[in-house]
């Protein structure tokens, strides 16, 4: 049986199904499934244009004038600007700390270093993927046969978010794996609906992109491989249609796996470093929890952070089970995944923060997704339940707003509630951790260097602490950093400096290898090693000629004793 015949004209033993019976039932059988909704590209065009530039301009607002920015965003950023400008420019400036299409989907913004140290790319580098979430996300609605004016107000509440708000204007690398999953989902949503073949191809291609910018995104893909196999079983299809259809929606997102697992092996001598040195796995949790608390914290998590799944969730079994609705239930069952993730991410050991606010993020979205699969089942009562989503993502909005100021498991979000709250720049301001935002000292010392420093690779520091310093630069070129030549002759040069630069750039960071080797000249108290330029996180101190990292001891004359 082939999912995919087109529509004949009706005959004697063909019943006629009307349209509402379509909406409101699961897939049809063969040769009775609704069409698809008409392309309306203009349309998308103009949510794209719109949250664009929305969140664009938000993050201008939250990230140069309010200085509430996260620093990986930074490391991330830099590393797309090596790939252009280092001396010698190299790919491998993307490491293997995050998801290699993570920074390399935004690497060509960081093509003019003009722009590239400039605040104001920070915003664009995850506007442009959240605004085509909402284009998505509009698609599945006309498919729902949502009207235009509550598909217009479902998005603005959803954008309104200040969950979503923050990761989309901020410059976060999550909101770029989720946009690829939600793809994904929007294109199963199309073949569920109109049983064409190619939904679930461009399915099983977002899904891969998503693999390689975020490895969260597997998790949705493996349920999405039974959601499919499911389905057609359930529809009569036979074993080689079930296999055939699944293989070719996996093919790509284990083509590109493997293929990522291949160069971790040959680089680094370990083909799941992927996975256990990325930098959102970590097997030493920085707190314990027993069941309860992981329980509770899993509860928070959804309480605060995404509200309309609590309702969202039984609503879509409830549909699933008793009116036989499949992708209802199978959408629940990814909901669900996405609630429980977090909770089995402490269990494995699999992520440093995992009870983190931004967690609540896929929940969120896959809430948004259920509920408009949701309007879609109920027929006639589309409208309805339309409308009691944009209530309940409105409600959503101070809920979750006042949460972030308090939750106790978060980033920026505290910082990012304070600044909307009270419209102050947030220079200077702790996060609920301890950890100082802002990004004056950087700009200063790079400011310093750029007018100062004129010889190519004439700084020996250490990238993963001076990012970035050398990202407001725009001229990673001016660094001899771990990047140029590999950690070995970095080692090198930092056991020997004057062989090789001229400065050297410390930080007060203790995971900084060059601050290790010369503490005393990043608290520029080394007589040898005169400081040059100095700022509270960083240090530039020049390197003498003739200087000696390790001098001999003195000789001492033959009647003397050593004390």
């Amino acid at each position: 049986m082939s999912l995919t015949v087109e529509p004949g004209p009706p005959t004697p033993s063909t019943p006629v199904v009307a349209h509402r019976d379509r909406l409101a039932g699961i897939v049809q059988s063969v040769g009775r499934r609704p069409v698809d909704v008409p392309r309306r590209p203009w349309e998308s065009l103009l949510v794209f244009a719109f949250f664009s530039l929305a969140y664009a301009w938000f993050g201008y607002w939250l990230v140069v004038q309010q200085h509430v920015v996260g620093f990986e965003s930074l490391d991330r950023l830099n590393r797309a600007l090596m790939i252009w400008h280092n001396d010698p420019a190299k790919l491998s400036a993307l490491g293997f700390d995050y998801p290699p299409l993570a920074t390399l989907l935004v690497s060509p913004l960081t093509l003019v270093p003009a722009l590239a140290r400039s605040l104001v790319i920070v915003p664009l580098t995850s506007a442009f993927f959240a605004a085509f979430t909402m284009v998505v996300l509009n698609t599945m609605l006309r498919r729902a046969t949502v009207a235009a004016p509550l598909r217009v107000a479902v998005l603005l509440a959803l954008g309104a978010n200040p969950l979503l708000a923050l990761y989309a204007a901020g410059g976060a690398r999550h909101i770029i794996w989720m946009c690829f999953v939600v793809a994904a989902l929007g294109a199963l949503f199309a073949w569920y609906v109109t049983a064409d073949i190619r939904f679930v191809m461009i399915a099983g291609l977002a899904y891969s992109v998503a693999a390689l910018a975020g490895y969260s995104s597997l998790l949705w893909f493996l349920v999405s491989a039974v959601l499919i196999g499911a389905v057609l079983a359930r529809m009569g299809a036979d074993g080689t249609e079930v296999e055939g259809t699944t293989i070719g929606f996996a093919a790509p997102t284990v083509y590109v796996i493997a293929l990522w697992t291949v160069f971790n092996l040959l680089l680094l001598g370990n083909p799941i470093a992927w996975i256990t040195s990325a930098s959102d796995a970590s097997t030493a949790l920085t707190e314990s929890f027993t069941f309860v608390e992981l329980a509770r914290h899993t509860g928070e998590l959804v309480l605060f952070g995404a509200p309309i799944a609590i309702v969202v969730l039984p609503a879509l079994v409830f549909a699933g089970l008793a009116r036989a609705n499949t992708f209802a239930l199978w959408l629940g069952v990814l909901l669900a995944v996405a609630v429980l993730s977090p909770g089995f991410a402490v269990v494995l050991g699999l992520s440093d923060s995992p009870m983190a606010m931004r967690n609540a993020l896929p929940i969120l979205l896959l809430a948004t997704v259920g509920a408009i699969w949701l309007a879609r089942s109920a027929g006639d009562g589309a409208t309805l339940v339309g409308a009691l989503l944009v209530v309940g993502l409105l409600l959503s909005v101070p809920w979750t707003l006042q949460a972030m100021k308090s939750y106790q498991h978060q980033n920026l979000e505290a910082v990012f509630a304070a600044a909307v709250s009270t419209g102050q720049s947030q220079e200077g301001a702790r996060t609920l951790d301890g950890q100082v935002v802002g990004v004056v000292d950087e700009q200063a010392m790079a400011a310093f260097i750029r007018d100062n420093v004129k010889r190519t690779g004439s700084i020996l520091t250490d990238n993963a602490q001076t990012y970035a310093v050398m990202l407001f630069t725009g001229r990673p070129d001016l660094f001899f950093d771990r990047v140029d030549a590999s950690d070995g002759p970095w080692q090198e040069a930092a056991a020997d400096p004057v062989a090789h630069v001229d400065y050297l750039l410390l930080s007060t960071s203790d995971a900084d290898l060059l601050t290790k080797r010369y503490p005393e000249a990043a608290r520029g108290d080394d007589p040898a090693l005169t400081s040059v330029y100095r700022t509270e996180r960083y240090t530039l101190v020049a390197v003498p000629p003739g200087f000696d990292p390790d001098p001999a001891p003195p000789v001492l004359p033959e009647d003397e004793e050593a004390p």
